[in-house]
């Protein structure tokens, strides 16, 4: 009876020490690889006008720079340069990401905006994402009355625009698999202007666990039923051991 006790008692501490493994385990970003995305400028359909697709887009896996001299179509003109860029390393799990301007302007028709020094950037590793989206200036104007757009924001200032809707400054959310989005500027129009949105420096980006790093206990077998079989599998090593080393030799 002993006997039996204490193989029960050394099959438990098996099955504790491994379901501490497993909580002890880092926690990872849920992506299965590391990913971004960049564009400079992204319009639904306002009125008469075009929508624009994200221009110029970036996005990782691939990744790299793409650039585009001056856009004059839909809402949009500029003839700044625009700037997307995207990049991660699976290795160290790692991603980024970055849209630029010098210079835009939006004709919304009941309004015009103009923006300076758009500049959105997001930096994703295994443990989480931090960017920012921030203009040097900009002001909005309904009627021939500007509304100055305030530089350098905190997350998600949001900016009420009488005739017009709202304008998110500097938005910044992050999703289940913790990929962070930032827009540097996010227009939504009053549902009799479509309800269009208009989004000025879009940046997102996120972390996935290092492709090199190796598990100590195989994804498979971690869970409680997995546990189980391996704490079983050592406690009757453990025991065999014992047997044999308590066994009486034969004559």
């Amino acid at each position: 009876m002993r006997t039996r006790t204490r193989n029960r008692v050394l099959a438990g501490t098996a099955l504790a020490a491994l379901g501490a493994l497993s909580v002890a385990s880092p926690a990872y970003a849920a992506l299965p690889a590391p990913a971004a995305d960049a564009y400079v400028v992204s319009t639904e359909a306002l009125g008469g006008m075009v929508a624009v697709a994200p221009s110029p887009e970036s996005t990782y896996p691939a990744g790299g720079t793409r650039t585009l001299v001056g856009l004059n179509i839909g809402p949009v003109a500029t003839d700044s340069t625009l700037t997307a860029t995207t990049a991660g390393d699976p290795a160290a799990g790692t991603s980024s990401a970055s849209a630029t301007v010098d210079k835009l302007g939006l004709n919304l028709g009941v309004a015009s905006v103009s923006l300076t020094g758009v500049n959105s950037t997001c930096t994703a590793t295994p443990t989480g994402a931090t960017g920012s989206g921030l203009i040097a200036g900009g002001s909005v104007s309904v009627a021939g009355l500007p509304t100055n757009l305030q530089a350098n924001a905190p997350a998600n200032t949001k900016v009420s625009i009488p005739l017009v809707g709202s304008i998110v400054l500097n938005e910044q959310t992050t999703d289940a698999n913790g990929v962070l989005t930032v827009n540097a500027v996010h227009i939504t129009l009053l549902p009799s202007l479509n309800g269009a949105n208009l989004v000025i420096g879009h940046a997102s980006c996120g972390g996935a666990e290092p492709a090199a790093s190796v598990p100590m206990i195989d994804p498979s077998v971690a869970g409680v039923g997995g546990g189980a079989v391996v704490a079983g599998a050592l406690a009757t090593v453990h025991l065999r051991r014992r047997a044999t080393k308590g066994a009486t030799p034969a004559a």
